[in-house]
């Protein structure tokens, strides 16, 4: 019986169960995964030097035959194995360094091919190949397959070689050709140049031209994309037909209060997004909106704004923070702010008193409508959130996704609201927050100054304490932020407790303190707290205070080994200071000389926008260290790059939202392939990955 596309790995031809289980270390369990394991780099051989051709420092492949052999054990742990090759030109030497598995089949007389870098030999005069990579060519048809033609470079792990999964993915690619379906309607492929999914395939595994190549690339990107972007779209369709809620009914009296007792006027940015987001609850159908703001645009009035519009409408207003820390001061700023209105706020975290949670459950069950501020204590099987109105997730990207869809389950189709500081780049919005409505507050309230960034070695340090000695006599506030809590042995960095001790003693008229993410979550409340009131005037600290900190009498920030940081972490942690209309500094201390931290510090001193930054920090850190990607929820693409390939990214949205237009139900005749292929099992013929 023939394979398809689900049979496992082991029954393709030359495989079976062991070297099948080897397979499934690199994610191929199927047929369909092989085809879809696409080369990592290619190795050109149409044209391969003879020894004669070859410069000292040139990394080449060579074919050679072995004269003789020789190994030997220089010290534990390095073995190697020399040999005088030649070809019809001339004569080299080729060294093995600690590959003795090679042993067992090197023998003289064998053809090889080798890659490696060329050195010459101090003895022999002869160059010499330091080999990285060996095969053997037994036969003429082992000759013909490895030399002339470009050859693809697969992944490997462990007990496999790269001949090996050539063959294997060739003799995937034999059986299962013929079962690869283009699902893509024709008219899509003309309109948009695409070129036949079998020829692209075929080409990204064995290139024939870079021309070529291109274009099988782009279809298989637009690929990804698009059958990703299908899925996003239909949810989004979906959500707006399965969501109806209950509308708010506001008469915005509660809210006009609010705006009045405001010291300040709300800015055209947030007064745009506040009307997006009342016409939303005014709908049927529950809100899904996603608000961006860079670091400091002013996200809690909108927040508050919301909230009321709940109560008004008799419901009560929730809202969820990804740390107990930004729960808590998320929950005194708002009780504080909302004192006047007599409206009743309760705090709902892990670690509480049994008393006090008693009291808060009791509030939140109360039939009088509520503002109920928590972690991800609320998704507790015992919080009845039956009443909810609105919800509003804090720092959405902290959260799993499935945590995001058991707080809605749980509340009844709220409108739900998700808030971020963290700037994410626009491919990425719309890829892992497709099915939500956007909005961005993209300016700075007044009184917001932007800091002043300076990058600083560590001998300017004595300057800069003597500058902060100078805002502290001013009764400003300072903070100093450490990398690390405790001495790692592997990095040899100033931890935050030792810098403590350190600053105590420089800065001994002033109070200073000590925050860092091992203490307990009351310690940290306390000493914000304390920070807070100007008990304290120095907080030494370490990341904790990256998100939603609040003290706008703080004007200096200190990062000792700027360094270790991202780029949008250092963005997130300036964003702390410059809170209270008077200038602030940022003073980044690095040790490093490299030319990337230089590119890097470049892009921070330069710029105060937050989405600049975070293009920047992608491009140079990868999706996963920025946005961690497994909570955010990222496909895993094959071939795609969201930074790269935002074009196609934009092309295939685009296709997708006219195709969903079109035929919702894609029951036509053009799209009914493409219905087939959301709804197999193996999902997309590219990029199985997007479930």
């Amino acid at each position: 019986m023939g394979l398809s596309l689900t049979s496992d790995v082991q029954y393709i031809k030359g495989v079976g169960p062991a070297i099948g289980q080897l397979l499934n270390k690199l994610g191929l369990y199927t047929l369909k995964d092989c085809l879809i394991f696409f080369p990592r780099e290619y190795d050109d051989r149409r044209k391969l030097p003879c020894v004669k051709e070859v410069e000292c420092g040139d990394m080449v492949t060579i074919v050679l035959t072995i004269e003789s052999m020789s190994d030997k054990k220089i010290k534990k742990g390095l073995h190697v194995i020399e040999a005088v090759t030649f070809d019809s030109s001339d004569w080299m030497k080729a060294v093995w360094f600690n590959q003795a598995y090679l042993l067992k089949v090197l023998k003289p007389g064998l053809k090889l091919l080798v890659k490696g870098k060329v050195e010459t030999n101090l003895f022999t005069y002869m160059p010499q190949i330091n080999v990285s990579e060996t095969e053997i060519l037994r036969s003429v048809d082992d000759i013909k397959k490895s030399t002339g033609v470009i050859i693809p470079i697969y992944n490997l792990t462990a007990g496999l070689y790269q001949a090996q999964i050539r063959e294997i993915i060739k003799q995937a690619f034999m059986t299962g050709k013929t079962l690869i379906q283009d699902n893509l309607s024709n008219h899509i492929k003309r309109e948009h140049n695409l070129m036949e999914l079998l020829p692209a395939i075929t080409e990204i595994h064995y290139p024939t031209s870079v021309e070529n190549y291109k274009k099988a690339r782009y279809r298989i990107v637009f690929d990804e994309f698009f059958f990703y972007q299908l899925r996003l779209e239909k949810q989004r369709i979906q959500h707006k037909q399965i969501a109806k809620t209950t509308p708010l009914i506001i008469t915005q009296s509660l809210i006009n209060h609010y705006y009045q007792a405001l010291p300040y006027s709300l800015t055209n940015a947030q007064n745009k997004v506040i009307h997006e987001i009342l016409e939303d609850l005014r709908k049927p159908v529950a809100m899904n909106r996603l608000i961006q703001g860079d670091v400091g645009s002013g996200k809690t009035d909108v927040a508050i704004v919301t909230l009321l519009a709940a109560i008004e409408a008799g419901k009560n207003g929730v809202l969820m923070a990804p740390t107990e820390i930004l729960a808590t001061q998320h929950y005194l700023k708002i009780k504080g702010l909302l004192a006047p209105f007599n409206i009743q706020c309760t705090l709902l975290k892990g670690k509480m008193k049994k008393r006090e949670k008693e009291e808060s459950l009791a509030v939140i069950e109360s039939s009088e409508a509520c503002i109920i501020i928590g972690t991800h204590s609320l998704i507790e099987q015992y919080v009845n959130l039956s009443n909810c109105g609105v919800m509003i997730i804090d720092e959405q990207h902290r959260f799993g996704v499935m945590q995001r869809i058991k707080l809605q389950d749980k509340a009844n189709n709220p409108h739900c609201l998700f808030m971020t500081a963290t700037p994410i780049p626009r491919s990425y919005m719309l890829t892992c927050f497709g099915d939500l409505d956007k909005s961005i507050i993209d300016e700075l309230p007044p009184g917001r100054v932007r800091p002043v960034t300076s990058l600083v070695t560590d001998e300017f340090l004595p300057q800069i304490y003597q500058k902060c000695v100078e805002r502290l006599r001013l009764k400003e506030q300072v903070y100093i932020v450490f990398p690390l809590v405790e001495e790692s042995e592997k990095v040899d960095l100033k931890s935050a407790v030792d810098g403590f001790e350190s600053i105590d003693i420089i800065f001994k008229e002033y109070q200073v303190g000590l925050i860092h993410g091992r203490m307990k979550p009351d310690e940290k409340n306390e000493i914000m707290k304390e920070f807070k009131d100007n008990k304290i005037q120095i907080l030494v600290s370490t990341t904790v205070i990256e998100v939603g900190v609040d003290v706008p009498n703080a004007t200096i920030m200190v990062i000792q080994d700027a360094d270790r940081f991202g780029l949008s972490q250092l963005h997130q942690l300036r964003g702390r200071i410059g809170r209270g209309g008077k200038q602030s500094y940022c003073f980044l201390i690095s040790k490093s000389n490299s030319d990337q931290a230089k590119k890097r510090f470049k892009a921070i001193t330069d710029t105060a926008d937050g989405f600049k930054i975070a293009e920047y920090d992608l491009k140079i850190r990868g999706p996963g260290d920025v946005l961690g990607t497994r909570q955010a929820g990222l496909p895993q693409f094959q071939l795609a790059d969201l930074l790269r390939d935002e074009q196609v990214l934009l092309l295939a949205r685009k296709v997708a939202k006219q195709v969903l237009k079109e035929d919702p139900e894609l029951s036509s005749d053009g799209y009914r392939s493409l219905k087939t292929q959301l709804e197999s099992f193996t999902d997309t013929m590219i990029g199985q990955h997007l479930n």
